[in-house]
């Protein structure tokens, strides 16, 4: 594998066009992007929007906006033609019609980025659309890359990249353990109930909730302030950026991730929370969704609400019972994914030129 550090030859670099529909600061594939540039790639991240964003890795201070006409105007004079040119297509379902134009403009080696089964909250109308523009994405991709294994169940043929955080080890010199934190999307995938029992079970512990509201998720919304209003010992922190993660984190020496279980809603996703909270060296309990089981030793799985309570008190009293240790965790960082997505790519392109 590529080192971080090494620079590939002039041969060996690419042209890296990032596209995402995702607010910079809270957007996981910007990490992805500057630590392909480190690696030497000359990488464009873009916010693909109305409006959308454009930043050069190389000077990430200078971004530029265009209307859609002219960003694609932009795109096909900067791209076509460029032999060695990789698009990261991480737009969701987002923009289907731009991201095929885009490839008939450009050309290049196409990767569509599936962290997640892009359907998993659709129903209808909605779940129809979804899929056309899924198909659409597909089928102007040369290759697929996925995060949870349980994708691969999706799409076969896609190749395994995963999911890191940019999050480094936080020293905690005197841990409070009489407060968990609970790092979430809040939406379908959040178990209330299990928290509100958990609480319930656990007054002399306060679990602090960081995390943007589903928008226009009204039935969310009024989850979270029945929660907030039924258990005094669980408080809403509001949502967060990247920039605020190690400022949360090392507030705390352990986590909950609550994820509904036995649900299509859970069975293909990733957590970012867990990496986050890994890397820094919290003491990491999640409900068993499939990808909480993918890491063995490495974190606590409770079942039910009861679990919660005793568990976080044996890790408090004993330091032996704790897993987040080098023999059971060494930290995925995105160097490590751009460095891997860089090995798939090459393989891809070995393939093709075959």
């Amino acid at each position: 594998m590529t080192s971080a550090s090494a620079q590939p030859p002039v041969e060996g670099r690419w042209t890296v066009l990032l596209l995402t529909c995702r607010e910079p600061k809270s957007d996981f594939r910007l990490p992805l992007a500057e630590e392909l540039q480190k690696l030497g790639h000359d990488v464009t991240y873009v916010f693909l929007k109305r409006r959308p964003t454009v930043v050069r890795m190389a000077k990430p201070e200078c971004a530029r906006t265009f209307s859609l006409p002219a960003f694609l105007d932009y795109a096909r004079r900067e791209f076509r033609g460029r032999e060695r040119l990789l698009v990261f297509n991480s737009t969701n379902l987002a923009f289907p019609g731009i991201s095929r134009a885009l490839r008939l403009l450009c050309g290049g080696l196409w990767c569509l980025d599936m962290h997640d089964d892009l359907l998993y909250d659709r129903e209808g109308l909605s779940r129809c659309k979804g899929k056309l523009a899924l198909k659409l994405l597909v089928g102007g991709s040369d290759l697929i890359v996925h995060a949870a294994p349980t994708l691969k169940e999706l799409f076969p043929t896609s190749q395994p990249l995963g999911n890191a955080s940019p999050v480094r080890r936080i020293d905690r010199p005197q841990p409070d353990w009489g407060r968990v934190l609970i790092l979430a999307s809040l939406d379908a995938r959040f178990d209330f109930p299990f928290v509100s029992a958990t609480a319930a079970a656990n007054l002399e512990l306060a679990f602090d909730i960081y995390g943007r509201v589903s928008q226009d998720d009204t039935a969310v919304a009024a989850a979270l302030t029945r929660l907030t209003k039924e258990r005094s010992n669980v408080a809403y922190r509001g949502p967060y950026v990247n920039e605020d993660l190690p400022d949360i984190l090392g507030a705390y020496p352990a986590t909950l991730a609550p994820y509904v279980v036995g649900s299509r809603l859970t069975h293909t996703i990733d957590p970012l929370r867990y990496y986050h909270c890994l890397n820094s060296g919290m003491e990491v309990l999640s409900t068993p969704i499939p990808k909480a089981l993918d890491f063995g030793e490495a974190i606590h799985i409770v079942r039910t609400p009861a679990e919660v309570g005793p568990a976080v008190r044996r890790l408090a009293s004993d330091a032996s019972a704790r897993r987040n240790i080098p023999e059971r965790w060494r930290a995925e960082t995105w160097d490590i994914k751009a460095a891997r997505l860089i090995e798939i790519v090459e393989a891809e392109r070995a393939g093709h030129v075959r």
